[in-house]
């Protein structure tokens, strides 16, 4: 990584499905990855770099926008490249479209990976799919607090187990019990309150909002 950090945001548009508006903050750094410059383009946005093997995109790409070429057989997707390229600039906080859906399953799932390899790294990552947003929460102990929202509030163990799940606020409250990654027992909640308040002992909880109003981080 570089340096020093970046308190800028880095936005990385993939080729997987994109609905709805891509947000793009001010000052943010913006990277295609391979054919994600499909998604770009029908919003008419302009990334600041494009990387890819373009095993995806065939068609010519626009000469005025730096290119990084991969090779087509390499140990990450372009999508990953794309977050080490950010990281290697000194950004530790990711918006990233494009990640999930399409046909290659596989590539969403290297994306929820993904997403763990960026909290595991101390950095700060969502991912937007639709009117869905997916970030992680470690167990250390500390109370995170997520705005009420009009939808579907959902905890999954992404480790063997999740130690010391509390959750207030919701319809469904709990008191430190014990989530596993092979029952899908934190499905489906709702918050009621202001806030919902999200505490683990040990363990990573994947934390997915399904929201039925304009999702925002």
């Amino acid at each position: 990584m570089g340096t020093e950090l970046n308190p800028r945001i880095c936005v990385i548009i993939a080729g997987g499905d994109v609905t709805g508006k891509i947000g793009i903050p001010a000052d943010s750094l913006v990277i295609c990855a391979d054919c994600g410059l499909r998604h770009a383009r029908a919003q008419g946005i302009t990334p600041d770099i494009i990387i890819g093997d373009f095993d995806s995109y065939t068609e010519a790409l626009p000469e005025e926008i730096p290119v990084l070429r991969l090779p087509v057989e390499k140990d990450v997707t372009d999508t990953f490249r794309a977050v080490q390229y950010g990281e290697e600039h000194g950004f530790t906080r990711f918006h990233i479209y494009g990640a999930l859906g399409g046909e290659r399953i596989d590539h969403s799932i290297a994306s929820l990976q993904m997403l763990r390899y960026l909290y595991e790294r101390g950095e700060d990552a969502v991912i937007f799919h639709g009117n869905t947003v997916l970030r992680m929460q470690y167990g250390n102990g500390e109370v995170f607090r997520y705005p009420r929202f009009d939808g579907d509030f959902s905890l999954f163990s992404f480790t063997e187990r999740c130690e010391g799940v509390t959750i207030r606020g919701c319809k469904y409250n709990v008191d430190r019990i014990t989530l596993t990654n092979s029952f899908p027992l934190g499905v489906s909640n709702c918050i009621l309150e202001e806030n919902a308040e999200i505490s683990l002992e040990s363990g990573l909880l994947l934390v997915v909002q399904v929201r039925r109003d304009a999702h925002n981080a």
